[in-house]
């Protein structure tokens, strides 16, 4: 799969620079090839690629029929030529992102089961087992109380049982009896925990925290290393694309790159939390 950073067809110390020349014969003498292998590794080090910084859109590389091909944002290409010495080499895996929690899989199965993690529980106060989650948070596969795109802004919420538009005093109840001031979150389809708290001077976590929480974490902006690495090949990245493909709507967004909600590629409406491992939740989404 091509990069999404940089063009290709061009040798590395040509990007961004202008074509050189016809080329003229001269006096000068060859450089001599190294001769021995740690002073070719001294010279492959020398554009050795940078670390990309941590909020550079990443561009999923356009497809025969996405209407991305005939048109290449002005940012995107500010961004080819900024991180020209950054380039990392489309099959080359990099380490797998710190940030990640440890037991994380992308491509989630049977397997995935067995997988045994030294993970901590959280504190008895915090622990999703002493907690019973409001009625409004309860998992239901078919008709979920809650109607939340998590591609989408919080706002756009709706709760079947209102019957009528959400009001910000709807969303001032706790999320638990009895209330807790921190909850875990993690989805099977995201290598991210959720860390939820209280907004302002609050006591305890309302509905309101919740809900803006989870789509503000899953609105940010994912970094280089966390769609090239060497967990993810180049099937998963694809996966990815498609998933930043059908989210956006229009020019605007696709300049902004893949988001942590394209993690979920096609489950990205909120169903509800269940009682997770280690005392935490689980976020649970479907599909449309």
């Amino acid at each position: 799969m091509p990069s999404p950073y940089i063009p290709h067809g061009l040798p590395p110390e040509t990007w961004g620079n202008p074509r050189p020349g016809p080329l003229r014969r001269t006096n000068s003498h060859p450089a001599a090839f190294p001769s021995n292998a740690q002073q070719r590794a001294q010279q492959w080090n020398a554009w050795e690629p940078r670390p990309l910084h941590n909020h550079a859109q990443i561009y999923p590389p356009p497809t025969p029929h996405s209407s991305a091909i005939s048109h290449t944002p002005r940012s995107t290409v500010s961004l080819n030529r900024s991180l020209s010495a950054s380039y990392v080499p489309p099959d080359w895996p990099g380490e797998r992102p710190k940030s990640w929690r440890r037991d994380f899989k992308f491509k989630s199965g049977f397997s995935s089961l067995f997988r045994s993690r030294s993970i901590p529980r959280l504190d008895e106060s915090t622990d999703s087992a002493r907690l019973d989650l409001a009625p409004v948070l309860h998992y239901v596969r078919v008709y979920s109380p809650v109607i939340l795109d998590l591609r989408r802004s919080h706002l756009a919420l709706a709760i079947r049982a209102l019957e009528r538009p959400v009001f910000m005093n709807d969303l001032m109840q706790p999320t638990t009896h009895p209330p807790t001031a921190y909850m875990r979150l993690y989805h099977t389809r995201l290598p991210w925990y959720i860390e939820v708290m209280p907004s302002g001077n609050g006591s305890y976590i309302t509905l309101g925290d919740l809900f803006t929480t989870i789509c503000q974490t899953l609105a940010m902006r994912i970094r280089s290393e966390e769609y090239y690495n060497g967990e993810l090949d180049n099937e998963d990245r694809q996966a990815l694309k498609e998933a930043w493909d059908e989210r956006c709507r229009n020019e605007e967004e696709r300049k902004d790159g893949v988001k942590r909600v394209d993690f979920l590629r096609g489950k990205y409406m909120f169903e509800g939390l269940t009682r997770g491992k280690h005392g935490m939740w689980q976020l649970r989404t479907g599909r449309e």
